[in-house]
């Protein structure tokens, strides 16, 4: 596995192990309406993701993606928001009984769904891409 994917890799893990916290607590705070359970889950994974993204990146990123503008993460941060407010909707709508299952399918569903989006889109961002 090439660097870039390796940070790829670890940052779907990493989203999905955070947006299965994130379900859940969204499920205990608003898990009596699934549209508003969906839009609080992708807002606070969004602030929670990039604020990972922008204090870790820095330290962690090999040399050929630490280049990569603040526009570029920010569209990436973007996509992901999105995809996890329509697969937490969905997983609202699949698996409403239980707070749990439901985090768990979300993040699930996300870890896939986001590796193979970002995967067909060509990867990781890199430096010589214009956004």
């Amino acid at each position: 596995m090439s660097p870039a994917e390796t940070a790829l890799l670890i940052k779907v893990l990493v989203g999905a192990g955070i947006l299965f916290v994130i379900g859940y607590i969204g499920n205990l705070l608003s898990f009596s309406n699934r549209f508003v359970n969906a839009l609080v889950t992708a807002i606070v994974f969004a602030v929670i993701y990039g604020a990972l993204i922008y204090f870790i990146d820095s330290a962690t990123l090999p040399p050929d993606l630490q280049q990569v503008s603040q526009e570029q993460w920010i569209q990436v941060i973007g996509m992901s928001a999105i995809l996890v407010f329509v697969i937490d909707f969905v997983a609202n709508m699949l698996t409403f009984s239980s707070r749990f299952w439901n985090a768990f399918m979300t993040a699930l569903v996300f870890a896939v769904l986001f590796a193979a989006l970002v995967y067909a889109t060509g990867g990781v961002p890199s430096a010589g891409t214009a956004a």
